[in-house]
C-alpha cells in the first residue's frame, strides 16, 4: 500500500495536467497517460522557468550522436510503405528543432521531454535523417502563459524549423506565434483547442473525439442501451458531455442518464445510488483520475454490478486492484504493461524503447508518459526522411500534407493530411482501443485488449 500511496503523490500534479488537457480521456489523453507512471528523477535545470530555459544538446544527447551503420534504427519507422528511389543524402546537414516541455513548475513532467530526447539520440545514432543529425534545442517552460510565449519567442530567434511540445499546457498562449511564423507546430496530443484544428498544427496521435466513441461501442457490443454518465462539474467537462458523448450514445442506440458531481467535494456514493435509482445497465465515468478512483471504488462498496468504463483512466487499476475487475478503459498506444498482447512488431519496437531508456539512465521512466514522444519521434523519422529537398518549415509542413499513410510506432497508421476526425483535423489518427481489465494468467490484475484491437472511432461516432 505505502508503493501505491506514493505514487498517487506523485501523480497529483499529473492528473490536475491531463485533467486540463484532455476533454475526453478521463483525465488523460491516453498514450501519454495510458500508463501510470513509475518514480521519477526531476530535472535539474529551469527551476526559474517563467523566463524559460533554453539547452542545446551538445552533450551526451542527440545533437552530438554520431551517424551510424544504419543498424536497426531509422528503418524500423518505415514499415513496408518505402519505395525503391535512391535517399537523399544529408551527411553532414543538422536539422534544429525546438523542443518545449513544462518542467520546475507546479507542473514538471521530464517524462515527457525525456522519452523524446532518447528516441531523438537513438535516430541519430542510426544515421539521422538520411545522414543529418536532429539537433534538439530544448526549452523548460512553467505551463504559465508567460512561460509558453517566452518559450516560442526564444526558439523562433534559434531558426528552428520544427517546435516540439512534450508538454505544454499553456499552447493557447503561444501556439498563434508559432503559425504566424510558419513554423509547424507538432506533439503527441493536444493542449489546447485551438492547436486542435490549426493548419500547420499536426498532432500525431488520436482526436479527443475518439475517447467519446470507445464507451459507446463497447456498450452497444454487449447490448446494453440505457447506462449512467458521470461527470465532474466544470464547463469543459458539460460541453463534451452535451455535444460529444451525447450524440455518439445516441448515434449508437443508447440513451444517457446524466449524473453531475461537485467537482471540489464529490459524493460518488450518492452518485451510484443515483444511477442504480435510474435502473442503469451500465455506468461510464467521464472524469480525472481521482474520480474514477472514486466512482469505481464507490460501485464496488454498493455492490453496483452493472458494467463500468472508466473513461481511459488508469491509477484506479493499480490502486484498487480486485475492485477493477471487469470495468474497461481505453487508449491510443501499445504501452509496455500489456506489450505480452502486441502485434509482434510492435512488440519489438516497445522491448527496443525499454533497451533504449534502459541504455539511457532512464529505466525507472520505463512505464510512464516517456512512451508518447518516444513514439511520435519515431513517427517523426519518418516523415522527416520523405522530405526531397532542404528540409525547412515549409518543406516539413509540405511533407505532413502530402506524407497520405504512414506508419504508427506504437499505435495504428497516421494520416496527418487526412483529418481523420474533421472536426479535429490537427490530429493524424482517429484510432482507439478497448481494454478491460481481467486477472491475467500470471495472476496479474491488469489491462488486455478486448474487441479486435484498434479501431476506427470516427465510423461510429455518427459526426
Amino acid at each position: 500500500m505505502t508503493s501505491r500511496l506514493s505514487r498517487l503523490s506523485r501523480l497529483l500534479a499529473l492528473l490536475f495536467a491531463f485533467g486540463l488537457a484532455a476533454a475526453a480521456c478521463g483525465g488523460s489523453d491516453d498514450g501519454v497517460a495510458a500508463e501510470e507512471p513509475a518514480a521519477t528523477t526531476e530535472s535539474d535545470v529551469g527551476a526559474d522557468t517563467t523566463d524559460a530555459e533554453v539547452t542545446t544538446d551538445d552533450g551526451d544527447g542527440a545533437a552530438d550522436a554520431s551517424a551510424g551503420d544504419g543498424g536497426d534504427g531509422a528503418g524500423d519507422g518505415s514499415g513496408d510503405t518505402s519505395d525503391d528511389t535512391t535517399a537523399v543524402d544529408r551527411t553532414g546537414e543538422v536539422i534544429k528543432v525546438g523542443y518545449v516541455n513544462n518542467e520546475g513548475g507546479a507542473i514538471s513532467l521530464p517524462e515527457l521531454r525525456v522519452g523524446g530526447e532518447v528516441a531523438i539520440q537513438t535516430i541519430n545514432e542510426s544515421g539521422g535523417i538520411n545522414g543529418a543529425m536532429i539537433e534538439p534545442i530544448v526549452c523548460l517552460s512553467d505551463g504559465t502563459p508567460e512561460g509558453a510565449i517566452n518559450c516560442a519567442i526564444k526558439l523562433i530567434e534559434e531558426d528552428v524549423v520544427l517546435a516540439y511540445m512534450g508538454l505544454e499546457l499553456s499552447s493557447e498562449a503561444a501556439i498563434h506565434l508559432w503559425l504566424d511564423a510558419g513554423i509547424p507546430y507538432v506533439s503527441s496530443n493536444s493542449w489546447g483547442p485551438t492547436e486542435r484544428n490549426s493548419p500547420g498544427a499536426f498532432l500525431l496521435h488520436a482526436a479527443s473525439g475518439a475517447y467519446a466513441v470507445g464507451p459507446a461501442k463497447t456498450f452497444k457490443d454487449l447490448g446494453i442501451d440505457h447506462i449512467g454518465v458521470i461527470t465532474q462539474d466544470s464547463p469543459t467537462g458539460l460541453d463534451f458531455l452535451d455535444n460529444i458523448i451525447g450524440p455518439v450514445l445516441e448515434h449508437n442506440g443508447i440513451e444517457m442518464v446524466r449524473i453531475v458531481v461537485d467537482s471540489s467535494a464529490p459524493d460518488w456514493t450518492a452518485a451510484i445510488a443515483a444511477a442504480q435509482t435510474a435502473g442503469v445497465e451500465g455506468l461510464m465515468g467521464q472524469l480525472d483520475e481521482f474520480g474514477c478512483i472514486g466512482m469505481v471504488g464507490s460501485a464496488a462498496a454498493s455492490g453496483f454490478d452493472k458494467p463500468i468504463f472508466a473513461g481511459s483512466c488508469t491509477i484506479y487499476i493499480d490502486l484498487l486492484g480486485p475492485a477493477a475487475l471487469g470495468t474497461y478503459t481505453q487508449g491510443d498506444q501499445w504501452i509496455p504493461s500489456i506489450q505480452q498482447f502486441a502485434p509482434p512488431e510492435i512488440a519489438e519496437r516497445l522491448e527496443a524503447f525499454r533497451e533504449d531508456m534502459t541504455a539511457a539512465g532512464y529505466a525507472n521512466m520505463i512505464d510512464g508518459f516517456a512512451v508518447a514522444p518516444y513514439s511520435a519521434w519515431r513517427e517523426l523519422e519518418f516523415i522527416l526522411e520523405t522530405i526531397e529537398g532542404p528540409i525547412t518549415p515549409e518543406s516539413i509542413i509540405a511533407a505532413f500534407g502530402n506524407a497520405g499513410e504512414t506508419p504508427g510506432w506504437f499505435g495504428p497508421n497516421l494520416r496527418c493530411g487526412q483529418a481523420p476526425w474533421p472536426a479535429e483535423s490537427s490530429h493524424c489518427t482517429s484510432e482507439i482501443m478497448v481494454w478491460q481489465i481481467q486477472e491475467r494468467d500470471d495472476g496479474t490484475v491488469g489491462r488486455v485488449p478486448i474487441g479486435g484491437g484498434f479501431f476506427d472511432a470516427y465510423s461510429y461516432s455518427g459526426f
